[in-house]
C-alpha cells in the first residue's frame, strides 16, 4: 500500500458539516457513534452504502463502536483505469472516502496540530501494508460541528477524510484489495488515539 496525508483549509476546500443533509433531503447524517450491540445493526441500516458493502459495514461498526473516532460521510464507487497511469498496473479500481471527526477526547476536535499529527501516523502506519496493491491518502480538513441548541450556529474544527482504493486486474480483484485495505485500516484506527498532552507538546514545539 501507498499512503500519503495533507492539509486543506483554503476557502474553497470541501469541508464537513455535522450535521448535514443534502438539498434534496433524502440522505442525511447518521449518529453512529454510541450505538452498543443490536443498536448499532438498527442504526447502520440507515446507511444506504453499509447495507450494499459489507467490509465498509465492518469498519462503520469497529471505527463507531470500539475507536477513538466516529464516522460522519461515505461513499463508494468502481472504475476502469488506465493501466499505465497507477503504481500497479491494475484496470480496475474500488474506491472510498469517509470522514471521521475525534469523539474521545472530544476537545481535540478543535486542535490543527491534533489531526495533523494523527494524519502523519496513521499514513506511516497504511504504508507499510507493502502486501496491498492499495493507495491511502488521509486529508486534514475543517469540520463545523453545528450547536444542538442552536443549530444555525457552529463552532470549527477539523477532521479527517479518508481516501481508500484498491486496485486490481479485473473488478472483483479490485473489490478484494479495497475489502482488505478498509479491514487494515479499520484495524489502524483502533489504535490511533491522540491524546491532549501529545497535541500541547507538539504546539509548544
Amino acid at each position: 500500500m501507498e499512503a500519503d496525508y495533507g492539509i486543506e483549509l483554503g476557502p474553497t476546500a470541501p469541508a464537513l458539516e455535522i450535521p448535514w443533509q443534502d438539498p434534496a433531503g433524502q440522505l442525511h447524517y447518521v449518529e453512529l457513534r454510541g450505538g452498543i450491540g443490536s443498536n448499532i445493526e438498527r442504526l447502520i441500516e440507515r446507511v444506504p452504502e453499509a447495507r450494499q458493502f459489507p467490509a465498509l459495514r465492518k469498519f462503520l461498526i469497529e471505527v463507531n463502536s470500539q475507536s477513538a473516532w466516529q464516522t460522519a460521510k461515505c461513499d463508494v464507487w468502481c472504475d476502469e483505469t488506465e493501466a499505465s497511469e497507477n503504481l500497479y498496473g491494475a484496470g480496475f479500481t474500488q474506491s472510498c472516502y469517509v470522514d471521521i471527526v475525534l469523539a474521545e477526547p472530544a476537545n481535540l476536535r478543535f486542535s490543527l496540530e491534533a489531526h495533523e499529527r494523527a494524519a502523519k501516523e496513521l499514513a506511516a502506519a497504511l504504508d507499510a501494508h507493502e502486501e496491498l496493491t492499495s493507495f491511502a491518502e488521509i486529508v486534514v480538513r475543517r469540520c463545523y460541528f453545528h450547536r444542538v441548541l442552536d443549530p444555525a450556529e457552529s463552532d470549527a474544527g477539523y477532521c479527517l477524510t479518508l481516501f481508500l482504493i484498491g486496485y486490481g486486474s479485473t473488478p472483483a480483484a479490485a473489490a478484494e484489495c479495497w475489502t482488505n485495505t478498509v479491514d487494515v485500516v479499520a484495524m489502524r484506527l483502533l489504535n490511533l488515539r491522540p491524546q491532549e498532552e501529545r497535541a500541547k507538546d507538539q504546539e509548544l514545539g
